[in-house]
């Protein structure tokens, strides 16, 4: 039976999480509308950058998916979300289109470095495997400096396949180029950029007969788009690195989850070229993010706090109104400098990167076996967070009693076809607190859902509509022994694990209790449902619950039939 239970009782057998009082409750301000909340999100908000040089490793080819990888995005789709695919990355900058290759090949040296990745039409027929409504950033190598290679990267993708072509970028990360290239001008990289699009355009449209824009970062008051060129404005996000042993020193658990830090680097680093792209009218997207750069930090972003760090980094950006976070996946690239801490494995096979989802094959000595990581549980998270389209967040002030580096709080709300009104939906709780197996306390904190007039607005409404007593809240907790669980079979979302990318264990979906009491332990997250019919999986276990009540029910009859049948001698 799937499981319905007081919120107080944790989603671990192993964790106890004692009920506080009321006078113990942290205060939350939560709105009853959402007034001020950010732009509208769709369920693609949550989408993934795959560096395409390990094509092969994590999709297989056209013929031959990897299905270990398409179950993970399958659960994803089950479960709400809707990822658009970038196969971006630094590789992106050295990849050409071939007519004659085949599936994505690699050149590399003996240690793992990449020097080209060249794809032929497989490449790009493999993107068919994908769910249904799947979308694709055509990602072009500027790179090289070749017009005809990017020119031709563009025209293949949107002849193998138009529908699926969401956007053109051209380049990876400017900043990663030779200045020396444009002479240090700002106006001579534009110039180039603009000429090498305008050509794209040009050649795209002969193919096919339509426009279809480029995009690229964040150039705006040098003119970028003076040519109407540019869709959406792509933004880089990498708060912590190991490219060398200072930064290395930096990338540890209690930084990533430091929430103030997040804010901080988010406000000074990628808000003021954000508010460049609004401010143009154009919308802007974290074309690509993670963790720690130079492919994470092992024992930090293969662990839970992955999890707990995906959902308060994308919800920070979601309220700064980004339209979509692609989260990069992919394996070690030895060129990116010669300090970094990660390598490819020792035969060269790749080293995947310990903040990718999942390691996607076994034909690697560096990560060992093919299974889904602990990280896998925060897009869940957010892809239930997302499931509804036009979902708009806005940030909740953090209670005065608690400290800003280790709690968020953020409100989702959606209007309906029916009815404009924004209306709360959700409530995401998440308490980023390192919490250790030798941890002397679990720095649990409590909330009221139904805090200050949400509780009467909710049961006036409650109360027009079905004449029930109270209204209703339900919750999915997402959760690990410990932050820095390592075992994907420990980490759960609603109860269940998802270590071989299947779900493993009963749903469990707990229900707020009268007084509206929401308990969340250090790391650890939770999100409230207010409304029932968003809540996967809520109704399959309610029938499967009024199933078993209504079996029991005969059961008694039966009992009760049959001592009748038993004495009815004696009468």
């Amino acid at each position: 039976m799937k499981q319905q239970r007081e919120l107080l009782v944790s989603a671990l057998a192993c964790v106890a999480t004692a009920h506080k009082t009321s006078a113990s409750l942290s205060k939350l301000n939560i709105p009853p509308c959402g007034d001020g909340a950010s732009i509208k999100h769709s369920p693609s908000y949550s989408s993934f950058s795959f560096e395409p040089a390990f094509w092969v490793e994590f999709f297989g080819n056209a013929s031959s998916p990897n299905n270990f990888t398409f179950d993970a995005i399958n659960i994803l789709h089950e479960h709400g979300g809707r990822p658009n695919i970038r196969p971006g990355g630094i590789t992106m900058d050295s990849m050409i289109f071939e007519p004659d290759a085949g599936n994505p090949v690699r050149t590399t040296n003996e240690k793992g470095g990449v020097y080209r990745t060249t794809v032929g039409p497989e490449y790009y027929q493999s993107w068919s495997n994908f769910p249904e409504g799947t979308k694709f950033v055509s990602t072009l190598n500027f790179g090289n400096e070749s017009l005809d290679i990017a020119r031709d990267m563009a025209v293949a993708s949107i002849k193998y396949q138009p529908e699926l072509v969401k956007y053109f970028e051209l380049g990876n990360e400017p900043t990663n180029y030779d200045p020396a290239r444009w002479a240090n001008s700002t106006e001579n990289y534009v110039n180039q950029w603009q000429e090498y699009t305008s050509a794209i355009d040009t050649a795209v449209n002969a193919a096919v007969g339509q426009t279809l824009s480029s995009r690229l970062a964040d150039i705006i008051p040098a003119g970028i788009d003076s040519r109407h060129q540019v869709s959406d404005y792509s933004i880089h996000s990498y708060a912590f690195a190991t490219c060398d042993p200072e930064r290395l020193a930096l990338a540890t658990i209690p930084n990533i989850l430091n929430h103030t830090g997040l804010r901080e680097y988010a406000d000074t680093e990628i808000v003021p070229s954000a508010n460049a792209a609004l401010a143009a009218g154009q919308p802007w997207v974290i074309g690509e993010f993670n963790s720690i750069a130079y492919s994470g930090n092992p024992n930090v972003s293969d662990t839970f706090a992955q999890a707990l760090w995906e959902v308060d980094t994308e919800l920070l950006y979601a309220v700064r109104n980004a339209s979509a976070c692609y989260l990069h996946q992919g394996a070690t690239l030895v060129f990116q400098s010669n300090q970094q801490s990660n390598t490819a494995g020792d035969d060269g096979t790749p080293g995947f990167s310990t903040y990718s989802m999942l390691y996607p094959t076994t034909t690697t000595t560096k990560r060992g076996p093919q299974r889904v990581n602990p990280a896998f549980v925060g897009l869940l998270f957010l892809a239930e967070a997302f499931a509804q389209d036009g979902t708009r967040v806005t940030a909740l002030e953090t209670p005065p009693d608690l400290n800003a580096d280790h709690f968020s709080a953020y409100a989702f709300f959606h209007s309906s076809a029916e009815n404009e009104k924004k209306k709360l939906s959700k409530l995401a709780l998440i308490n980023m607190r390192p919490f250790y197996a030798n941890s002397t306390e679990d720095y649990s904190v409590s909330f009221n859902a139904w805090e200050g007039g949400l509780h009467h607005e909710k049961q006036k409404r409650h109360q027009k509509k079905s004449g029930a007593r109270r209204a209703r809240a339900w919750v999915k907790r997402m959760t690990a022994p410990c932050v820095d669980e390592k075992d994907s079979d420990q980490v759960t979302w609603a109860g269940q694990s998802f270590g071989n990318a299947t779900a493993r264990g009963e749903v469990e979906i707990e229900e707020v209790g009268g007084d509206g009491v929401v308990s969340v332990r250090g790391s650890e997250a939770v999100l409230v449902f207010y409304d029932a019919d968003e809540v996967y999986g809520l109704s399959a276990a309610a029938e499967e619950e009024e199933e078993e009540e209504e079996e029991e029910e005969e059961d008694d009859d039966d009992e009760h039939s049959s001592f009748w049948q038993k004495w009815s001698k004696w009468w």
